[in-house]
């Protein structure tokens, strides 16, 4: 009976409106976002944009363009979270793109570093609608077992937007400098929004979506085994929960911690020539976003995500300090590659974020897991530096931190997976009881 349910629950997958519509669509949100972040990483490579407003130099304040963003983002994610879960998904999608759009246009006419601060900062606000909608949205068009798989899929936007956003922004910058790239991505950032019009809260509100996808989607909800989630203030007082949390802060402190210093690492430690190290980090993206699909499945069929995610997070461990002993080749490949723990971790942890807060909730849930994960991760970048700078220029000791987040991510899943090892025969208990009750007694 519970093969049967499953079977129900996943038929035709592919052909769905949820895999054809919402996922594509939240796949593109996110390719577009990181288009945005990506920017200003190459800006201030621009010897042009470091003449115009005198920043040549001025490594603090140009440190400070990103730093800015990721304060805007990490706070305003809590703000979305209820905004979300109040107006729901899709206004608060068109919301955020809008806000996108402005903040970029109002960038390219930047006199001064403190105006453009202040730009990324609301760049930053903005953007802090991607968790939140796209949690909702998830929870809310896909069964259970295919939770880990689309949250994959949408979250392998941030590498597929930084392979595709560093060679289109650095085309735009040679032609139409620095304003006139951030007027074209002004406009791109708007390009989700038509999209989003297709897109309804809810499948039942959805036009023309077949009856079958509809019981697809409740099949786990209404199945006998199925436990209620709690509500977000039960939530709150759940180890689960703050298991959860304290996995997302090793997911994306590793993966921006990354991201800023695999760069560096290449060119001034490796001596590998820029144009050679953009072609292996790109290269190395490219795998990472097809292991992060990998992962995503292997959690559904398996539905043990907090197992998946120790394994993952292991064999970051095992992998990132010998990685440097490569060849310069080999080892560029390899530690951009490793991105893929850190979003496939991500994604895993929005999976099981959906078993623990009730859908009319769970934007605020995200709210404050991403967001103190996000806030919190501001950490990695600086603690990096300044373990370089402390080793007289090695990059060890910075990737033995990135090994012990890991190693503390790792054992954060394991309590999560010891935890639902004992919830696990009680529900098991539930379903027989549900099945002896349904069976006809003799008369």
């Amino acid at each position: 009976m519970a093969s049967d349910v499953s079977g129900a629950a996943t038929r035709n997958w592919l052909m769905s409106r949820r895999w054809l519509l919402v996922a594509p669509t939240l796949l593109f949100l996110w390719i577009i976002a990181q288009i945005d972040k990506t920017n200003v990483s190459l800006f201030i490579a621009d010897a042009k944009f470091l003449k115009e407003l005198n920043l040549v130099g001025h490594n603090a304040e140009l440190g400070g363009l990103m730093s800015t963003f990721f304060i805007g983002y990490g706070v305003s994610i809590f703000a979305w979270g209820f905004l979300v879960d109040r107006f729901g998904p899709r206004l608060c999608a068109l919301g955020g793109i809008l806000g996108w759009g402005c903040a970029l246009f109002l960038s390219s006419k930047a006199h001064g570093i403190q105006e453009l601060m202040w730009m990324r900062f609301v760049l930053g606000v903005a953007e802090g609608n991607l968790w939140p909608v796209c949690n909702a949205l998830t929870n809310r068009w896909f069964p259970v077992r295919e939770h880990s798989r689309v949250q994959a899929f949408w979250i392998t936007g941030s590498t597929l937007g930084t392979a595709i956003g560093i060679p289109a922004v650095t085309v735009l910058i040679l032609s139409s400098g620095w304003r006139g790239t951030l007027v074209s991505l002004s406009l791109v950032s708007l390009l989700p929004a038509a999209l989003f019009y297709f897109v309804a809260d809810w499948p039942s509100k959805s036009k023309g979506i077949r009856e079958q996808e509809l019981r697809d989607i409740e099949t786990d909800r209404k199945s006998p085994a199925h436990v209620e989630p709690p509500s977000f203030s039960e939530l709150l007082k759940s180890a689960p929960f703050w298991l959860v949390t304290v996995a997302q802060f090793a997911s994306t402190t590793t993966i921006y911690t990354l991201v800023q210093w695999i760069p560096s690492y290449l060119t001034t430690f490796r001596h590998v020539p820029f144009k050679d190290m953009g072609r292996w980090i790109t290269m190395g993206y490219v795998l990472a976003t097809v292991l992060t699909l990998l992962v995503g499945y292997l959690a559904d069929r398996t539905m043990q995500r907090a197992l998946v995610g120790a394994w993952v997070s292991a064999a970051f461990v095992l992998l990132i300090i010998p990685g440097q002993m490569l060849s310069t080749t080999a080892s560029a490949l390899l530690l951009s590659t490793l991105i893929f723990v850190a979003s496939s971790t991500a994604a895993l942890n929005g999976a099981l974020m959906h078993t623990m807060v009730r859908p009319e909730a769970i934007a605020r849930g995200t709210g404050v897991y991403a967001g103190i994960g996000m806030l919190s991760s501001a950490i990695g970048p600086w603690l990096f530096g300044m373990l370089i700078s402390t080793l007289s220029g090695n990059y060890w000791g910075g990737f033995a931190f990135l090994a012990v987040l890991n190693t503390t991510g790792a054992i954060a899943y394991l309590a999560l997976y010891r935890l639902s090892a004992k919830v696990r025969p009680t529900q098991e208990a539930c379903t027989v009881e549900s099945s002896k009750a349904s069976v006809p007694t003799p008369g």
